[in-house]
């Protein structure tokens, strides 16, 4: 039983290592990694965060300086670069790069489905 639970956490460790997860809804969902990266270049731009600025999936938009209305700002320029519409809930429980990304892979899948 031991060695099960072990190989399961080694799992978990190792997806979590690749993808950024972000839980929405009590449903999981993994970004892909090149859309983290678009998503932390926009978030650059819309912030006018210099180039070697750090962003990652786990950064909080707040932690950015961003207030209310960045956000908003940030939301509607990932909309046009994915062509994309995210509703207003859903903007709302945007926090971090990772969870920008994750809805937007969510919502791309959903269209092309």
């Amino acid at each position: 039983m031991f060695f099960l639970q072990a190989c399961v956490l080694n799992t978990a460790l190792l997806l979590a290592a690749f993808f950024q997860i972000t839980a929405t809804n009590s449903v999981l969902f993994c970004a892909k990694q090149e859309t983290i990266e678009k998503v932390c270049e926009i978030v650059k731009g819309q912030l006018a965060l210099p180039e070697d600025s750090t962003v990652t999936g786990e950064t909080k938009f707040v932690d950015l300086g961003a207030d209310s209305l960045d956000t908003v700002e940030i939301v509607m320029g990932l909309e046009e670069a994915f062509q994309i519409n995210v509703d207003e809930s859903s903007a709302q429980e945007i926090q971090t790069v990772g969870d920008a990304a994750a809805l937007i892979d969510k919502l791309i899948a959903e269209k092309d489905a």
